[in-house]
């Protein structure tokens, strides 16, 4: 608690949560700040009931003082002052005139028609990707502007509104502009790569992000199966309410979507769920994103999210629409179940996702198999192993949206590389150059192009708007692009031809097709390019502009596989997105298209077999695409690297002379991160999971029971913090917990019925720009956010500090006392230590046993709870001949593990100990294996003797003699 905060008539424990061992650290705590305070009885504190009762009782025990409590209490009461922080001052500018700049620079579209009443989209094509852009280049040219949200621009329609919402924000009176815009940094180039989407073991954290079990309305969408209202009784039984419903109603704060458990056998029913699970998200979108929740998607695409090819992978984009809500909702909880219903019963089933969402774990992709087993999604730097060319020269190759873009750069490569016969299919009318306006002929970029038709225009004196202008100017662009594309392919030796139809029509492809294998022959790849934006959130995406983006990857791609059928086709090919990977803010429709491309590849591919090379390529951000210099200077800083042009074009051509086990699903470029793609990055740096604490979930803790009461053991939480951090970066091991301290220990009152809940929060350090070591700041709250333990969390690269041989104690003598049932009060699944070597003043060791020969679950373990809670054993035990009372731990310097996994044991435990005071004592405790190998090390483990203690010991003493 701040010290202003702190009063001398507050209560200890009713007001401060201050309990006896507690009171003891206080008191060692004074003590060490005033050597010369006189020994206390600690028992005598436990009549105390306030701060002020404790001066005055340590300021009596003080030689010759005779101050009394009020002198006392004016001595502590003074508060410290804080300095109102100075504001700074915004730079004046004229935001009008400046808006009317960007606009015009980022549009192409002169100054002069541009108006403030002029809707971006219908009349400029600005969409919300664009107006975040605009927003950061108006920043650039006034630096002191306050940072506006992105999404609270997409309910502005108008350049006015956009003005008027900045003006708002500035602090004064706007005035003219003065100084010149600051040039966006040139990212630096950084070495592309290839990057596997894989599966992996996940064993259950026993976590939960909050939002679900904390719920005001939890509400589960009906799955048409059953298995919704057995999920609603599941997790009934498991404390949290939830009810079926057939609309989300407006009060919902969580929604658990099982749309995607549905049967669905024909593509047509897949793609209905498809757009069902994008409405659902919408419908919560308003509420989630402003103030937070819960929204989890569940499908059955085998359990792997259809890696091993299931025959339900057009469905696969809803873990898309997931992954996208999490960056646009970073105050929400979002994950994404894929479990396997086949063989299930509809109770199972249903009691296999109430474990999951209760005590399962916080990964944001979360696959539940047939057999019982959880996984996780990972993205793995792979290098393209070589296998042979499989297109010879002469082969026809059909690639749809393939004359424009990075695709077209691509395709010019493999002409090169095969003298193969392209086919490209495209929606832009294409005519003769010469058949260019007179006026555009000379005009070679976009902003010039404006300019000319402007002004032709006006000279005859036509009226033309914005968004006119700008079609007439797309369509010469693009035009000029398909021109340039066949030109460059006949070049590198290939042929190449072009027929503009839409890839989705079914009749006129076939017959494009028929054609095509009359002059050519048969067909033998596929390459899937064409696609379209419409960026939008979630909140704000119509039916319309989600069908049309959605609709050319999808039904573009149904509709090629479908006239290719009898084909002999040797290699299918999808261009795909990083947005299918990690989801991308703005691109929910987009981001679920290219994930349904990459789970029917996977389908594919395990249909046709080794014969027919299947690749689904998630493209990230190219050098020469669609990629602004305010993204590229996002990208820098977030150390997204961009695909040159010259690496992108061989990317193709490599991974079609690539071996077909080599995998299906991969990323090109850097490393997806969700992070490098979120609205709000900094959201990331903190995050909050929620614990239920019972006897299912943790039936071991049945042995730590004190008076009655189970007690959340120390290492429990060390665990658990060590699960936590390691859940927000799974690409770094645990390399230390440091400074666990317990604030306030844990009684769990209902640990046998329905459990206590703890919410964890994980916030994330400042790096170090030379570190490669990610550190994390960790809290245990219960009920009331009354805060618990606290520690700091290192992860590291998958490398263990070394570890050093164990203390020596000296010479030893033989441990006749008790072990359990004394001050060990440990049951069962607890007794760790097996047996004493013996006893010095320097401290304890013996043998130990870990978690494994106690009979504890197996899982997703971090450490080794047991084990170390044997070490904080001999700690008491040692306490016990030394300072002759009961202790308990009260704070840990550090936890540091040697190894990347954990031997079974047995092990050795040397606890090497000094007094510190007569009520505490200090500890290091290394642990070795069977052949001395150092496994972990706990350093400065600091013990309190519990008040009274050395009065109850005696009296036992005494009790067992007489006896």
């Amino acid at each position: 608690y701040p010290a202003e905060m702190i009063r001398m008539d507050m209560e200890l424990e009713a007001d401060l949560g201050i309990d006896s061992i507690k009171r003891v650290e206080i008191l060692a705590a004074v003590r060490e700040r005033a050597p010369g305070l006189p020994d206390v009885d600690p028992a005598a504190l436990g009549a105390l009931r306030t701060v002020g009762e404790i001066v005055e009782h340590l300021q009596q025990a003080l030689p010759g003082s005779t101050a009394g409590r009020g002198a006392a209490a004016s001595s502590v009461a003074a508060a410290s002052s804080v300095a109102a922080a100075s504001s700074v001052a915004v730079p004046t500018v004229d935001l009008m005139q400046t808006m009317l700049e960007v606009v015009a620079a980022k549009t192409g579209y002169p100054a002069e028609m541009i108006r403030m009443d002029m809707e971006l989209e219908a009349d400029l094509g600005i969409d919300s990707i664009k107006r975040v852009e605009i927003l950061a280049a108006v920043r650039e040219r006034a630096p002191g502007l306050p940072d506006v949200d992105p999404a609270a621009l997409g309910a502005l329609r108008t350049v006015g509104e956009i003005v008027e919402h900045l003006q708002q924000a500035l602090p004064g009176k706007s005035a003219p502009l003065s100084g010149t815009a600051t040039a966006a940094p040139t990212p630096t180039p950084v070495p592309s790569t290839r990057w596997a989407t894989r599966l992996v073991p996940a064993p259950a954290l026993g976590m939960v992000a909050p939002g679900l079990v904390s719920a005001r309305r939890l509400v589960l969408t009906d799955d048409g199966r059953g298995i919704a209202a057995a999920l609603g009784r599941a997790l009934g039984a498991r404390g949290v309410p939830a009810e079926v419903v057939s609309s989300i109603p407006d009060d919902a704060d969580a929604v658990v979507f099982l749309g995607g458990l549905r049967a669905a056998a024909s593509v047509d029913a897949q793609l209905i769920i498809a757009r069902e699970a994008f409405r659902t998200a919408r419908a919560i979108a308003p509420r989630l994103s402003k103030t937070g929740g819960a929204f989890v998607t569940v499908q059955d695409t085998g359990g792997d999210f259809g890696l091993s090819g299931s025959a339900r992978a057009w469905l696969g984009g809803i873990a898309a629409l997931a992954k996208t809500a999490a960056q646009e909702w970073p105050k929400a909880a979002v994950r994404a179940l894929d479990v396997a219903c086949d063989g299930l019963s509809v109770d199972a089933g249903a009691e296999r996702i109430a474990d999951e969402l209760v005590r399962g774990g916080v990964e944001l992709e979360v696959g539940l198999k047939a057999d019982g087993s959880r996984w996780t999604v990972v993205s793995e730097a792979v290098p393209v192993v070589a296998a042979g060319p499989l297109l010879a020269a002469g082969d026809v190759v059909v690639a749809s949206g393939g004359a424009r873009g990075v695709t077209a750069t691509t395709l010019i490569a493999l002409a090169k590389a095969t003298r193969c016969r392209l086919l490209l299919l495209g929606r832009t009318a294409v005519s003769a150059a010469q058949d260019e306006p007179a006026a555009a002929r000379a005009a070679t970029t976009d902003a010039a192009l404006k300019r000319a038709l402007l002004d032709d225009a006006k000279a005859r004196g036509e009226a033309i708007t914005p968004a006119e202008l700008g079609r007439r100017v797309e369509r010469i662009l693009a035009a000029r692009e398909v021109r340039g594309t066949l030109e460059a392919i006949e070049a590198a030796g290939g042929q190449a031809r072009y027929v503009a139809v839409d890839v989705q029509d079914a009749r006129a492809l076939h017959a494009t097709l028929e054609g095509v294998r009359a002059a050519w022959g048969p067909v033998r790849a596929i390459v899937h390019g064409a696609g379209v934006l419409a960026d939008r959130f979630i909140a704000d995406k119509s039916d319309e502009q989600f069908d049309r983006v959605f609709d050319t990857k999808v039904l573009g791609l149904r509709a090629l596989l479908d006239a290719t059928a009898n084909d002999p086709l040797r290699a299918i090919v999808n261009f795909s997105s990083v947005a299918a990977r990690c989801g991308n803010q703005g691109q929910c429709d987009y981001a679920m298209a290219n994930e349904v491309l990459n789970k029917v590849a996977c389908l594919e591919q395990s249909r046709r077999g080794a014969g027919v090379r299947v690749r689904s390529l998630g493209w990230g951000p190219w050098e020469g695409g669609m990629v602004t210099p305010a993204l590229k200077a996002r990208f820098e800083k977030l150390g997204v690297p961009m695909i040159a042009l010259a690496d992108g074009a061989r990317m193709l051509v490599d991974e079609l002379a690539a071996g077909a086990e080599d995998g299906v699903e991969f990323v090109l470029g850097g490393e997806p991160r969700a992070e490098a793609l979120a609205a709000e990055p900094s959201s990331l740096h903190e995050r909050a999971f929620e614990v239920v604490i019972d006897a299912a979930s943790h039936p071991f803790i049945a042995s730590h029971v004190v008076k009655g009461t189970p007690v959340l053991p120390a290492m429990i939480v060390l665990e658990l913090f060590a699960r936590a951090a390691q859940a927000v970066d799974r690409e770094l091991v645990l390399g230390a917990v440091r400074d666990l301290r317990v604030l306030r220990g844990v009684r769990l009152a209902r640990f046998s019925s329905g459990g206590d809940r703890f919410t964890i929060t994980c916030t994330a350090r400042p790096q170090a720009a030379a570190s490669d070591v990610r550190a994390f700041d960790l809290a245990l709250k219960g009920e009331g956010a009354a805060l618990h333990y606290t520690a700091k969390v290192e992860l590291q690269p998958r490398s263990t500090p070394p570890g050093s041989a164990a203390p020596t104690l000296g010479a030893l003598a033989p441990w006749t006392d008790i072990v359990y049932g004394d001050v060990l009060f440990h049951g069962p699944m607890f007794h760790a230590i097996e047996a004493l070597d013996g006893e010095s003043n320097k401290g304890l060791s013996g043998r130990l046993l870990g978690r494994a020969a106690l009979g504890w679950s197996d899982g997703g373990w971090a450490t080794d709870p047991a084990l170390l809670d044997g070490g904080l054993q001999l700690a008491v035990l040692w306490t016990k001949h030394a300072l002759g009372g009961a202790s308990l731990p009260t704070s840990v310097g550090a936890y540091v593990p040697h190894v990347a996994s954990w031997p079974s044991g047995p092990f050795r435990a040397v606890a090497s100990g000094t007094a510190k005071n007569r009520d505490q004592a200090v500890f290091d405790v290394s642990f070795t294996d069977a052949s001395g190998r150092p496994v972990a090390r706990l350093e400065a483990v600091e013990v309190s003797v519990l008040p009274g203690s050395r009065q109850e010991l005696e009296a036992a003493a005494r009790t067992r003699a007489g006896a």
